[in-house]
Protein backbone atom coordinates (compact mmCIF):
# COMPACT_ATOMS: atom_id res chain seq x y z
CA UNK A 1 0.00 0.00 0.00
CA UNK A 2 1.23 3.64 -0.78
CA UNK A 3 2.01 6.04 1.73
CA UNK A 4 0.07 8.87 1.85
CA UNK A 5 1.90 12.40 2.48
CA UNK A 6 -0.84 13.97 4.20
CA UNK A 7 -3.65 12.87 6.64
CA UNK A 8 -6.79 14.63 6.16
CA UNK A 9 -8.18 16.66 8.57
CA UNK A 10 -11.88 18.15 8.99
CA UNK A 11 -12.39 21.23 11.29
CA UNK A 12 -15.57 23.01 12.16
CA UNK A 13 -15.34 26.64 12.51
CA UNK A 14 -18.33 28.43 13.82
CA UNK A 15 -20.37 28.53 10.74
CA UNK A 16 -17.85 27.46 8.28
CA UNK A 17 -16.34 23.75 7.42
CA UNK A 18 -13.28 23.69 6.00
CA UNK A 19 -11.56 20.15 4.45
CA UNK A 20 -7.88 19.30 3.96
CA UNK A 21 -7.95 16.40 1.23
CA UNK A 22 -5.50 13.52 1.68
CA UNK A 23 -3.49 12.94 -1.44
CA UNK A 24 -1.60 9.89 -1.62
CA UNK A 25 1.76 9.92 -2.35
CA UNK A 26 2.52 9.18 -5.59
CA UNK A 27 -0.12 11.94 -7.02
CA UNK A 28 1.74 14.78 -7.95
CA UNK A 29 -1.42 17.17 -8.06
CA UNK A 30 -0.90 20.39 -6.18
CA UNK A 31 -2.78 20.34 -2.71
CA UNK A 32 -7.05 21.05 -2.77
CA UNK A 33 -8.09 23.12 0.09
CA UNK A 34 -11.87 23.42 0.31
CA UNK A 35 -14.21 25.91 2.47
CA UNK A 36 -17.73 25.14 2.53
CA UNK A 37 -20.01 27.43 4.18
CA UNK A 38 -23.15 26.93 6.11
CA UNK A 39 -25.19 29.06 7.67
CA UNK A 40 -28.78 28.50 9.62
CA UNK A 41 -31.79 28.28 7.74
CA UNK A 42 -35.22 30.69 9.16
CA UNK A 43 -36.61 27.11 9.71
CA UNK A 44 -34.53 25.89 11.90
CA UNK A 45 -35.46 25.84 15.93
CA UNK A 46 -33.26 28.71 17.31
CA UNK A 47 -30.60 27.19 20.03
CA UNK A 48 -32.25 26.19 23.48
CA UNK A 49 -30.01 28.12 25.51
CA UNK A 50 -27.84 31.11 25.26
CA UNK A 51 -24.28 31.82 28.04
CA UNK A 52 -23.06 34.85 29.30
CA UNK A 53 -19.67 36.20 31.03
CA UNK A 54 -20.43 37.19 34.37
CA UNK A 55 -18.26 39.16 36.99
CA UNK A 56 -19.98 38.68 41.02
CA UNK A 57 -18.58 41.19 43.46
CA UNK A 58 -17.72 39.08 47.30
CA UNK A 59 -17.18 41.55 50.19
CA UNK A 60 -14.53 40.56 52.16
CA UNK A 61 -13.28 43.09 54.47
CA UNK A 62 -14.59 46.81 55.44
CA UNK A 63 -12.19 49.57 54.94
CA UNK A 64 -10.44 51.81 57.49
CA UNK A 65 -10.86 54.93 58.67
CA UNK A 66 -7.76 57.25 59.20
CA UNK A 67 -7.47 61.02 60.35
CA UNK A 68 -4.71 63.25 58.46
CA UNK A 69 -3.35 66.53 59.43
CA UNK A 70 -2.00 68.52 56.71
CA UNK A 71 1.24 70.51 56.50
CA UNK A 72 -0.43 73.65 55.42
CA UNK A 73 -3.79 74.85 55.90
CA UNK A 74 -5.61 75.46 53.23
CA UNK A 75 -6.57 79.50 52.18
CA UNK A 76 -10.37 78.47 53.16
CA UNK A 77 -9.74 75.94 55.92
CA UNK A 78 -10.55 75.86 59.58
CA UNK A 79 -7.42 74.05 61.73
CA UNK A 80 -9.92 72.04 63.90
CA UNK A 81 -12.55 70.89 60.98
CA UNK A 82 -12.86 67.90 59.49
CA UNK A 83 -14.13 66.37 56.56
CA UNK A 84 -13.85 63.19 54.07
CA UNK A 85 -11.52 63.51 51.43
CA UNK A 86 -11.49 60.31 49.98
CA UNK A 87 -14.57 57.69 49.99
CA UNK A 88 -11.84 54.51 50.06
CA UNK A 89 -12.89 51.46 49.19
CA UNK A 90 -13.55 47.26 50.78
CA UNK A 91 -11.71 44.73 50.05
CA UNK A 92 -13.49 42.54 47.88
CA UNK A 93 -13.06 39.49 45.30
CA UNK A 94 -13.96 39.44 41.58
CA UNK A 95 -15.12 36.18 40.23
CA UNK A 96 -15.87 35.80 36.33
CA UNK A 97 -18.45 32.97 35.58
CA UNK A 98 -19.82 31.79 32.02
CA UNK A 99 -23.25 31.63 33.00
CA UNK A 100 -25.87 29.28 30.77
CA UNK A 101 -29.58 30.42 30.48
CA UNK A 102 -32.68 28.47 28.91
CA UNK A 103 -34.78 30.10 26.58
CA UNK A 104 -36.98 31.44 29.19
CA UNK A 105 -33.98 33.26 31.33
CA UNK A 106 -33.59 30.46 33.73
CA UNK A 107 -29.52 29.76 34.67
CA UNK A 108 -29.34 26.06 34.04
CA UNK A 109 -25.11 26.54 35.02
CA UNK A 110 -22.93 28.28 36.59
CA UNK A 111 -19.10 27.84 35.96
CA UNK A 112 -15.79 29.72 36.91
CA UNK A 113 -13.49 30.98 34.24
CA UNK A 114 -10.32 29.65 34.79
CA UNK A 115 -8.22 32.39 36.21
CA UNK A 116 -10.98 34.91 36.48
CA UNK A 117 -10.20 35.39 40.52
CA UNK A 118 -9.26 38.85 41.55
CA UNK A 119 -8.84 40.17 44.84
CA UNK A 120 -8.35 44.07 45.38
CA UNK A 121 -7.45 44.86 48.60
CA UNK A 122 -9.14 47.93 50.72
CA UNK A 123 -8.08 51.61 50.26
CA UNK A 124 -9.11 53.62 53.67
CA UNK A 125 -11.80 56.31 54.08
CA UNK A 126 -9.53 59.57 54.51
CA UNK A 127 -10.59 62.50 56.80
CA UNK A 128 -8.49 65.31 56.71
CA UNK A 129 -8.09 68.17 59.31
CA UNK A 130 -8.01 71.43 57.85
CA UNK A 131 -11.58 71.36 55.89
CA UNK A 132 -13.58 74.23 54.81
CA UNK A 133 -16.81 75.36 57.11
CA UNK A 134 -19.15 72.92 54.60
CA UNK A 135 -22.49 70.41 54.06
CA UNK A 136 -21.24 66.81 56.15
CA UNK A 137 -17.80 68.64 57.71
CA UNK A 138 -17.91 68.45 61.05
CA UNK A 139 -15.33 69.20 64.52
CA UNK A 140 -15.58 68.20 68.13
CA UNK A 141 -15.63 71.05 70.39
CA UNK A 142 -12.93 71.86 72.99
CA UNK A 143 -15.63 73.66 75.51
CA UNK A 144 -18.71 72.63 75.97
CA UNK A 145 -21.10 75.39 77.92
CA UNK A 146 -24.79 76.54 78.26
CA UNK A 147 -26.27 80.19 78.69
CA UNK A 148 -29.85 81.91 79.05
CA UNK A 149 -31.57 84.66 78.76
CA UNK A 150 -31.09 86.11 82.25
CA UNK A 151 -26.94 86.01 81.70
CA UNK A 152 -24.97 88.77 82.20
CA UNK A 153 -24.82 91.40 79.20
CA UNK A 154 -27.66 88.91 77.25
CA UNK A 155 -30.18 90.70 75.99
CA UNK A 156 -33.86 89.45 74.56
CA UNK A 157 -32.57 88.74 70.66
CA UNK A 158 -29.64 87.22 69.17
CA UNK A 159 -27.88 88.33 66.07
CA UNK A 160 -29.91 85.72 64.08
CA UNK A 161 -33.05 87.80 65.04
CA UNK A 162 -34.13 85.18 67.00
CA UNK A 163 -36.04 86.81 70.13
CA UNK A 164 -35.75 84.54 73.27
CA UNK A 165 -36.76 84.62 76.78
CA UNK A 166 -36.28 82.65 79.83
CA UNK A 167 -39.52 80.93 79.47
CA UNK A 168 -39.79 80.91 75.26
CA UNK A 169 -38.35 81.71 72.32
CA UNK A 170 -40.54 83.82 69.62
CA UNK A 171 -40.93 81.11 66.48
CA UNK A 172 -40.49 82.15 62.39
CA UNK A 173 -44.33 82.77 61.81
CA UNK A 174 -44.03 85.78 64.79
CA UNK A 175 -45.58 83.48 67.87
CA UNK A 176 -43.70 82.77 71.29
CA UNK A 177 -43.64 79.78 72.45
CA UNK A 178 -42.92 78.02 75.76
CA UNK A 179 -39.53 76.07 76.14
CA UNK A 180 -36.03 76.81 74.31
CA UNK A 181 -36.73 75.37 70.63
CA UNK A 182 -36.84 77.01 67.45
CA UNK A 183 -39.39 75.78 64.96
CA UNK A 184 -38.32 72.71 66.61
CA UNK A 185 -34.31 73.08 65.94
CA UNK A 186 -32.32 74.10 69.51
CA UNK A 187 -30.20 76.88 69.86
CA UNK A 188 -26.37 77.40 70.39
CA UNK A 189 -23.96 80.50 70.04
CA UNK A 190 -20.64 79.66 68.23
CA UNK A 191 -17.71 81.47 66.66
CA UNK A 192 -18.10 83.81 63.43
CA UNK A 193 -16.20 80.94 62.31
CA UNK A 194 -19.98 79.26 61.78
CA UNK A 195 -22.07 81.92 60.38
CA UNK A 196 -25.73 82.67 61.80
CA UNK A 197 -28.30 80.58 60.63
CA UNK A 198 -26.15 77.31 60.34
CA UNK A 199 -27.90 74.14 61.19
CA UNK A 200 -25.62 71.45 62.64
CA UNK A 201 -26.20 68.10 64.38
CA UNK A 202 -24.87 67.38 67.63
CA UNK A 203 -24.45 64.20 68.74
CA UNK A 204 -21.98 62.45 71.33
CA UNK A 205 -23.14 64.83 74.43
CA UNK A 206 -24.39 64.56 77.48
CA UNK A 207 -27.28 67.37 77.61
CA UNK A 208 -30.53 66.26 79.71
CA UNK A 209 -33.49 67.76 79.98
CA UNK A 210 -36.36 69.59 77.94
CA UNK A 211 -36.60 67.20 75.52
CA UNK A 212 -32.84 66.12 75.38
CA UNK A 213 -31.58 62.92 76.05
CA UNK A 214 -27.83 62.06 76.68
CA UNK A 215 -26.42 60.22 73.46
CA UNK A 216 -29.28 60.87 71.09
CA UNK A 217 -28.36 63.45 68.48
CA UNK A 218 -30.13 66.70 68.30
CA UNK A 219 -30.26 69.17 65.82
CA UNK A 220 -29.31 73.29 66.90
CA UNK A 221 -29.35 76.63 65.05
CA UNK A 222 -26.25 79.13 65.46
CA UNK A 223 -28.07 81.53 66.30
CA UNK A 224 -26.07 84.06 68.90
CA UNK A 225 -22.62 85.15 70.05
CA UNK A 226 -20.64 85.37 73.05
CA UNK A 227 -17.24 86.93 74.23
CA UNK A 228 -15.95 83.72 75.36
CA UNK A 229 -17.48 81.67 72.53
CA UNK A 230 -13.77 80.62 70.89
CA UNK A 231 -12.67 78.71 67.90
CA UNK A 232 -14.61 75.37 68.34
CA UNK A 233 -16.61 76.75 71.83
CA UNK A 234 -20.32 75.70 71.45
CA UNK A 235 -22.91 77.34 73.97
CA UNK A 236 -26.38 75.88 74.17
CA UNK A 237 -29.75 77.93 75.14
CA UNK A 238 -30.99 76.51 77.86
CA UNK A 239 -33.78 79.12 78.90
CA UNK A 240 -32.92 80.73 81.69
CA UNK A 241 -29.09 80.44 83.76
CA UNK A 242 -30.52 81.01 87.21
CA UNK A 243 -32.98 78.35 87.22
CA UNK A 244 -31.52 75.77 84.67
CA UNK A 245 -33.80 73.23 83.02
CA UNK A 246 -31.07 71.08 80.81
CA UNK A 247 -28.48 69.14 82.83
CA UNK A 248 -25.08 68.71 80.83
CA UNK A 249 -22.70 66.42 81.82
CA UNK A 250 -19.87 66.33 79.45
CA UNK A 251 -17.85 69.64 79.12
CA UNK A 252 -15.76 68.77 75.97
CA UNK A 253 -15.76 66.67 72.54
CA UNK A 254 -19.51 67.00 71.82
CA UNK A 255 -19.19 66.17 67.99
CA UNK A 256 -21.05 69.06 65.59
CA UNK A 257 -21.65 68.14 62.13
CA UNK A 258 -22.86 70.93 59.83
CA UNK A 259 -26.44 69.71 58.14
CA UNK A 260 -27.28 73.16 56.01
CA UNK A 261 -27.00 76.89 55.73
CA UNK A 262 -30.15 78.73 56.30
CA UNK A 263 -30.41 82.79 55.74
CA UNK A 264 -31.52 85.29 57.85
CA UNK A 265 -35.03 86.56 57.70
CA UNK A 266 -37.70 87.94 60.02
CA UNK A 267 -37.93 86.47 63.03
CA UNK A 268 -34.78 84.49 62.56
CA UNK A 269 -33.62 81.84 60.06
CA UNK A 270 -34.82 80.62 57.22
CA UNK A 271 -34.11 76.74 55.54
CA UNK A 272 -34.22 74.91 52.26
Amino acid sequence: MKKAVLFGILVCLGLGMTALIMIPEEVKTPLILQTFSYSRSASEEPLPYRTAQETITTFLEAQETIFVHPEEIPADGVSWMISKTDDGSPKVQNDTYEMTYDQEGNLLSRVLVPYSTEVIEAQPIVMSYGSAVKEEAYFYSSRVTSYGADCVGCGGGTPAGIAISTSGVRQSDGTWKDGITYDGYYLIAASSTLPLCTLVEISDHKFNGQGLTPGEPFLAVVADRGGAVQGSTIDLFTGSEAYPSVRNGKRSNVKVSIVDFGRKRANGCRFN
